[in-house]
């Protein structure tokens, strides 16, 4: 669809909300206010939510430069050929950067260009240091020796720095707005719910009604278009490699997580024994979907831990496979040679490679990638690569093995860029995600008791409790969701697993934290 056909949607949603809303109102005034918010807001999404998938893939994207920049760098150090190197990458890389680079690569074919500084004039606009990159890349080609190499080494650098610097602009940028969120979205209303009951003495006309449709719709929709200006602003993420559905790890969750929502659902109607009546609901909602979530998604995070901690240890073996190539050893003995050396995942790795190589008399590529290979099945476009540069630093010799030490130099700055990145945002999202585990569902818990004890001047309040508590629970469970999911994606970007889990683990929490709170507060209070 386009813009204005998106427009046109948006405005006949919006249209059609409004009159239901009237239509509604008359009869039932809240439920007619609700609908007609909840008929705006989709409107409001429908109309620019085009717009900011199309800003959060676009920073997904970016995230790969660095890598896809390394890539070209190191195709470059074995062979000064620039459209080599161009090729190279993009065959080697994934998803939406690589696709733009392969095809500027093909459209330049035959001309005095390569197709690299088309690509990164195309997307300078959004990462200005692609284009000194691709500058120094070219100039590197026709450079003496010495001189190749450290303009070789900048071309990664100032691409490292470039995302580096917008990733801490940005994160400077967002510490306000989230703060805001967290100010205004969690610690004022959730503080506000133990004074709503003595509201009619000031003159103000709160029902159970206007408290549901502020703390049910206005207030979580207002949070959700908060948390969306902030990851839509973000410059650059770093996601992780998609999991593809049918990976081994994956298989059997189905029933697992079946049998984990009817553990909740279990485990709710027990406690419910033993709390107030308006804590089913909520029970009944966090236990199951949570428990739910965490199961579904759970192998899929342990998945990406176990790609990271093979990640982390890819600079020591490119380094000891390059120091042995460098020495004149075959390639299979240094393969065997960096399993021997190294611990960890990343040894386990190349030694079970190294034992594929000698049984089974294959190549180095199809030790590590084939059928049951130790990398077939691990999600990370770092780990291909590193073995796709030690396929052809063993077919160049020793000169490939020198390469190889300067790749695992390389690595190590897209190591510390991760780092960097992490440790820009790790206060505002151990912050989030507190608060969605704990925080909020001890605040409401212990205003909602406060709530209790709290009526009018003349003894009289408008409020029910119990429905107070239920409306309360509603918005304690919403904030599970959603601060996860914000702070999942200003760390790494939206992704489905981690987000998923996260908010499924919180939800599970803030659920049994919320009345077991209030339950406790009310005995104290």
């Amino acid at each position: 669809m386009t813009d204005t056909e998106y427009a046109r949607t948006a405005l006949g949603v919006a249209a059609a909300g409004s009159l239901t809303a009237v239509l509604v109102a008359d009869h039932y005034p809240y439920v007619g206010a609700a609908v007609g918010v909840l008929g705006v807001a989709a409107g409001v999404g429908i109309a620019y939510g085009p717009r900011v998938r199309e800003v959060a893939e676009r920073s997904r994207a970016l995230g790969a430069a660095p890598d896809l920049v390394c890539l070209v760098v190191l195709s470059l150090r074995l062979e000064p050929a620039l459209e080599r190197a161009s090729s190279f990458a993009a065959e080697q890389g994934d998803g939406r950067l690589a696709d733009s680079l392969a095809a500027h690569t093909r459209e330049a074919r035959g001309r005095p260009a390569a197709g690299f500084d088309a690509f990164a004039a195309t997307w300078a606009e959004h990462l200005p240091s692609l284009r000194r990159a691709a500058a120094l890349a070219d100039a590197a080609v026709d450079a003496a020796g010495g001189d190749r190499e450290r303009l070789l080494d900048r071309t990664l650098a100032v691409v490292v720095e470039g995302a580096r610097e917008r990733t801490s602009e940005y994160a400077d940028a967002v510490r306000g707005p989230t703060t805001a969120v967290y100010a205004f979205g969690v610690v004022l209303p959730l503080a506000l719910v133990g004074v709503a009951p003595a509201a009619a003495s000031a003159g103000v006309p709160l029902t159970v009604g206007a408290f549901a449709l502020g703390y049910g719709v206005v207030l979580p929709l207002a949070v959700l278009a908060a948390a969306c200006w902030v990851l839509a602003r973000r410059p650059v993420a770093f996601p992780p490699a998609p999991i593809p559905d049918g990976h081994p790890e994956l298989a059997g969750r189905r029933v697992k997580t079946a049998a984990a929502a009817g553990l909740g659902i279990a485990a709710a109607v027990a406690a419910s024994w033993f709390l107030p009546a308006w804590a089913l609901p909520v029970l009944a909602v966090g236990l199951p979907v949570g428990g739910a979530l965490a199961q579904w998604f759970r192998p899929a995070c342990e998945v990406r831990e176990d790609a990271r901690s093979l990640e982390a240890g890819l600079a020591d073996a490119l380094s000891v496979l390059g120091h042995r190539l460098r020495q004149g050893q075959a390639v299979e003995a240094a393969v065997t040679d960096a399993g021997d050396t190294l611990d960890g995942a990343t040894g386990d790795a190349f030694a079970d490679a190294a034992r594929r190589m000698g049984r089974l008399r294959i190549g180095v590529e199809e030790a590590f990638l084939g059928d049951h290979g130790p990398l077939a099945r691990v999600p990370s476009e770092r780990a291909r690569a590193a073995v796709a540069l030690a396929v052809h630093a063993a077919d160049a010799g020793p000169e490939g093995g020198r390469v190889l030490v300067d790749v695992a130099g390389l690595f190590d700055d897209l190591a510390a860029l991760d780092r960097d990145v992490r440790r820009e945002f790790a206060d505002t999202t151990r912050t989030l995600r507190h608060t969605a585990l704990v925080y909020a569902p001890l605040v409401a818990g212990v205003t909602v008791a406060l709530s209790g004890r709290v009526g009018g001047l003349d003894g009289a309040t408008a409020l029910d409790p119990g429905a107070l508590a239920v409306a309360v629970g509603g918005y304690v469970l919403w904030l599970a969701v959603l601060l996860p999911a914000l702070a999942v994606g200003l760390e790494r970007g939206l992704d489905r697993a981690l987000v998923g889990y996260h908010a499924g683990v919180a939800l599970a929490a803030a659920s049994v934290v919320y009345p077991l709170t209030a339950v406790l507060a009310g005995r104290v209070l």
